[in-house]
C-alpha cells in the first residue's frame, strides 16, 4: 500500500470531518472506495463512520466484475456532562487492556468513580466476512482499572466468546504502566487463552530517556501470535516475523536537530529454535519540519532452520515542488534481502522497490501513483501499478 495521509486538522477546532479514497491496483486488479465521517456539534455527542467498498479482490472471493460494500465502523459515542462515563453503540473496533482487540455490532460503556477506579463493559456480535448464523455469535466482556495519581495504572480484561452458539474463545488479561520517576517508565500486559489453555500475549518494556529527549533506551520482552499481529507491509515484515518470543534491547539517539539513529538487538525463538535479530537505522529531514527527509537501514536474522537473511533498504521523502497551496514529493523505496543459502532455484538476490509520486493541495486534495516490483524465492517477478485520489475536509459548523 502506499503510506500517504490527507492533511489533519485538529479535531478540536474543526468538530466536523469528511473524506473520501479511491485506490486502484493492476496485476491484481483491485478496487476500493473507503468513505469516512465524523461529526462533533454537540459537546456531548460524537458520531462517526468508515465505509468502505471493494471490487474484484481475490482475498475476499470477489472476480473482476464483482463489488462488496461494507461498514467498518458506524457508531455514535455519548459522554456525560460530568466525565462520569462514556457509552458507544455501534460498529466499531473495541480495543480494551490486554486482550486482543475485537470488531464488534453492540455497545462499550465506561465508568469512572471519584477514586480513579474505572469499570468498563461491553456486549455484541463480533464482525465477520460472512454474516451467515450471526444469531448465534456473540462476545461479551469487561475490563477493571484503578488510577495511581500521576505514576500510572493497573487493569485487568476478561472476555468471551461464542460461535455457532458454542465457546470458541475466552480469554483473560491483566496490564499496567506505571513512571515512577520522569526519567523511568515500565509496562507490561499479560493475556491467557481459557478455552484452549495457552499464552495468547506477553509485552514487557523498561524504558529510560534523557530530559532533553535526544537519548532513549528500552529493555523489552515479547511474546506474541505471527499470525495475528503481523501486517505485511514491506518484505522485511513478511520475512522478518517467524519467531513468537523476542527479548532484546534499543536505543534511540538524536545526534543532531535532524539527524536520528536507532539500534536494536534480540534474542528470538521460532519453531523451537534460539536466535538473534536486529537493526541499524538511521534517518536524516532535509528540512526543519521533517517534510523532506532519507533513512537508510541495515537488518539481520539468524534463527538456524528458520529465517537466515541480510537486509538493506533506503528510502526517501523528497519534496519536489511546494507553494501556498500545492505540495509535490517523490518517494522512491528499495529493499534488498540476501539470503544466507542461495540458489538458482530460489534466486540469489531478493529484491523489492516502489516509485511513488504525491500531489496535496490546500483544500484536501491527495493525488499519488506509484509502481512496484518485487522478486522473492516464491515468485520470480512481481510487478504491481498503485494509485490513489483521496479529498478531506474539516469545518467547525458556524457556517
Amino acid at each position: 500500500m502506499l503510506l500517504l495521509a490527507a492533511p489533519q486538522s485538529p479535531a478540536a477546532a474543526q468538530p466536523h470531518s469528511l473524506s473520501a479514497e479511491l485506490w486502484g491496483q493492476l496485476e491484481p486488479n483491485v478496487g476500493l472506495i473507503v468513505l469516512e465521517g465524523s461529526t462533533r456539534k454537540y459537546p456531548y455527542v460524537e458520531a462517526e463512520g468508515l465505509i468502505w467498498a471493494g471490487a474484484g479482490s481475490p482475498q475476499i472471493g470477489l472476480r473482476d466484475n464483482q463489488m462488496t460494500v461494507e461498514a467498518l465502523v458506524l457508531n455514535v459515542k455519548v459522554r456525560d456532562p460530568k466525565g462520569i462515563s462514556d457509552t458507544r453503540l455501534g460498529r466499531f473496533i473495541l480495543s480494551t487492556g490486554a486482550v486482543r482487540a475485537v470488531h464488534v455490532d453492540g455497545g462499550h460503556m465506561i465508568l469512572r468513580a471519584p477514586s480513579k477506579t474505572n469499570f468498563e463493559i461491553f456486549g455484541g456480535v463480533p464482525v465477520e466476512g460472512d454474516i451467515d448464523g450471526r444469531r448465534y455469535d456473540w462476545i461479551a466482556g469487561g475490563r477493571i482499572s484503578q488510577g495511581l495519581g500521576k505514576i500510572g495504572v493497573l487493569g485487568a480484561s476478561y472476555y468471551n466468546r461464542y460461535n455457532s452458539g458454542q465457546r470458541s474463545d475466552e480469554e483473560v488479561g491483566a496490564d499496567f504502566a506505571l513512571r515512577p520517576a520522569h526519567w523511568l517508565e515500565m509496562a507490561a500486559k499479560f493475556s491467557w487463552e481459557i478455552v484452549n489453555p495457552g499464552l495468547v500475549e506477553v509485552l514487557a518494556t523498561l524504558s529510560s530517556a534523557t530530559a532533553n529527549g535526544k537519548v532513549r533506551g528500552e529493555v523489552f520482552a515479547t511474546k506474541r501470535d505471527p499470525v495475528r499481529m503481523l501486517q505485511q507491509t514491506s518484505l522485511f515484515t513478511v520475512l522478518g516475523s517467524p519467531g513468537t518470543l523476542r527479548t532484546g534491547a534499543n536505543l534511540f539517539w538524536r545526534s543532531a536537530p535532524r539527524l536520528d539513529f536507532w539500534l536494536e538487538g534480540a534474542a528470538a525463538e521460532a519453531q523451537h529454535t534460539w536466535g538473534w535479530v536486529g537493526y541499524f537505522r538511521t534517518v536524516l529531514r532535509t528540512d526543519d519540519e521533517g517534510k523532506g527527509r532519507v533513512l537508510g537501514e541495515i537488518r539481520r536474522q539468524a534463527i538456524p532452520s528458520v529465517a537466515n537473511w541480510t537486509g538493506f533498504r533506503v528510502a526517501a521523502v523528497i519534496p519536489v515542488y511546494k507553494d501556498h497551496d500545492n505540495t509535490v514529493g517523490l518517494m522512491p523505496e528499495v529493499e534488498v534481502v540476501l539470503p544466507d543459502e542461495r540458489s538458482s532455484e530460489t534466486g540469489l538476490v531478493w529484491p523489492w522497490g516502489r516509485l511513488a509520486l504525491r500531489y496535496q493541495h490546500i483544500k484536501g486534495w491527495t493525488v499519488a501513483a506509484a509502481a512496484e516490483a518485487s522478486s522473492t524465492q516464491n515468485v520470480q517477478v512481481d510487478v504491481r501499478a498503485l494509485a490513489r485520489v483521496a479529498y478531506q475536509r474539516t469545518w467547525d459548523g458556524k457556517k
